[in-house]
């Protein structure tokens, strides 16, 4: 099912940058206005010539994605010390595809104007030339170089039959290195996302792995369980030993939500020098979707009674796809159904853009007779909604750090910590985690006074998105401090 808009346009305008959004055979416009908070306005469509005008500026319409964005996507920086991070998602898991700029702690959305210039939400031009990036903000050019502190190679490993790619970024410094094999989360799975998060153990002298999941990107295969994950992660951590850049005996697992089910998993199969994590899931797959679909629709004003009859429904619907059915399960099942379809609150819930590309993830059951909706689910048995990852948190062998937003939205945070600590003590080993006071899931500041799109939507979007203060460094300092 593809949602995503037709057209997508931008331009300055006087209160900021507008992104614009435009539907064949429709008179309208959704607009964003990032710099005022403002999403998804929806206005009537004015056209000057072929372009869209939103405040009286025609606006210039948004090209794909570069087709060298994986070539140019990295570190660059100046002769005074400023660093940025461009990259990309190049799939519509979100809605759409991103190129993203990440500079300190904030990262922006960015929309290609051609092959060579692009313009950020907040009104930067970034063009890429043959001295590297150039980055008109403001009226003041600079030009960014790739940056001379990282360097990377492109390597290849089997996880089973399916080739893998991936890029080794070393970081500055004589080797040999400590290093870490990243494990993304469930969203996309090309490496180059993965570059947000291993700046931080880039900066504490660790080399890091990024590959593209098998039947992503550059790596053969079919999409891969987070038991096929924890295979390939096996393999990485053995290709990374055979590098003389690298200390074999110093390389562990970093990983982010979803990846963190293959951690420990892999962790538990071959000595690891340390797991490091955010959003770890400390209870079954399962268990993390109903907490996330319950918690959207509480925070959308559905009653509780409507909430708690959604939750039942989905422990339902993953205990018959992980383990099967039974006449107790479609009972249970089948009563809840009957609260939900009569629930006249659904409404206030507001779909967004990464749920209508992957319906799957909409936090409502599919309204449709239990009966045709439990032979659906019969065609999609899956044993890793039921894997409980604190069986192998019970047999790592060695230390873990993990960082948590109090207010995460995909992993029960409270729980998932007890579970963890209690595991990784009966092994023995020391566990150290770290919650954030008011951090989503990526450990993002949620913005205020924002309309228009729901929490979920503005930290997927990447819309004024920030890390909140310390989260790098942290794992920067737990990394130097350990190795």
């Amino acid at each position: 099912m593809q949602t995503s808009p037709d057209s997508i346009w931008i331009a300055e305008t006087a209160t900021g940058v507008v992104v614009a959004r435009m539907r064949a055979g429709e008179a309208l416009l959704v607009v964003d206005r990032p710099a005022l908070g403002r999403f998804r306005e929806k206005r009537p469509l004015a056209i000057q010539g072929d372009s869209p005008v939103v405040d009286d500026v025609a606006l210039h319409r948004v090209s794909p994605l570069p087709s060298r964005m994986s070539e140019v996507s990295g570190w660059y920086e100046d002769d005074d010390g400023r660093v940025l991070l461009l990259t990309h998602f190049p799939e519509a898991y979100f809605g759409e595809p991103m190129i993203l700029v990440a500079e300190g702690d904030r990262v922006t959305r960015a929309y290609a104007l051609g092959e060579t210039r692009m313009l950020t939400e907040e009104g930067m031009f970034l063009e890429l030339d043959d001295d590297g990036l150039r980055v008109t903000s403001d009226y003041l050019v600079t030009t960014l170089r790739r940056s001379p502190r990282f360097r990377e190679r492109y390597v290849t490993f089997y996880a089973g039959d399916d080739q893998l790619a991936g890029t080794v970024i070393l970081p500055a410094g004589t080797g040999p290195h400590p290093a870490a094999v990243f494990l993304p989360g469930a969203a996309g799975g090309q490496r180059d996302f993965g570059r947000l998060h291993v700046r931080p153990l880039l900066e504490a002298g660790v080399a890091v792995l990024l590959f593209d999941k098998a039947g992503h990107g550059f790596s053969d295969g079919t999409d891969p369980s987070i038991f096929d994950q924890a295979t390939a992660a096996n393999a990485a951590m053995r290709l990374l030993a055979d590098l003389s850049e690298i200390d074999g005996t110093r390389i562990g697992l970093a990983g982010f939500s979803n990846g963190m089910w293959a951690a420990p998993m892999a962790a538990a199969r071959a000595e690891t020098a340390f797991i490091a994590g955010v959003g770890a899931p400390g209870v079954s797959m399962a268990e993390a979707e109903v907490h996330r679909r319950t918690k959207v629709l509480r925070e959308s004003g559905i009653s509780l009674g409507t909430v708690a009859a959604v939750g039942d429904a989905w422990r339902c619907i993953f205990s018959i796809v992980g383990e099967g059915r039974s006449a107790a399960l479609e009972e249970r099942l089948d009563r809840a159904m009957t609260v939900i379809g009569a629930a006249a609150d659904l409404d206030a819930y507001e779909i967004p853009d990464f749920v209508r590309e992957n319906p799957m993830l909409s936090p409502i059951p599919p309204l449709m007779p239990v009966a045709d909706l439990v032979g659906m689910l019969d065609d999609l048995r899956d044993p890793q909604v039921a894997y409980d990852p604190a069986t192998d948190y019970e047999a790592v062998g060695c230390p873990v750090f993990l960082q948590y937003g109090s207010d995460d939205t995909s992993v029960p945070v409270e729980a998932s910590i007890e579970r963890i600590e209690r595991a990784v003590a009966e092994a023995g080993q020391d566990v150290t985690v770290k919650v954030y006071h008011g951090l989503e899931h990526l450990l993002n500041v949620l913005p205020k006074e924002v309309v228009g799109l729901t929490p979920e939507g503005l930290m997927y979007g990447f819309h004024r998105f920030r890390y909140g203060d310390g989260v790098l460094a942290d794992l920067t300092e737990w990394l130097r401090a350990t190795l």
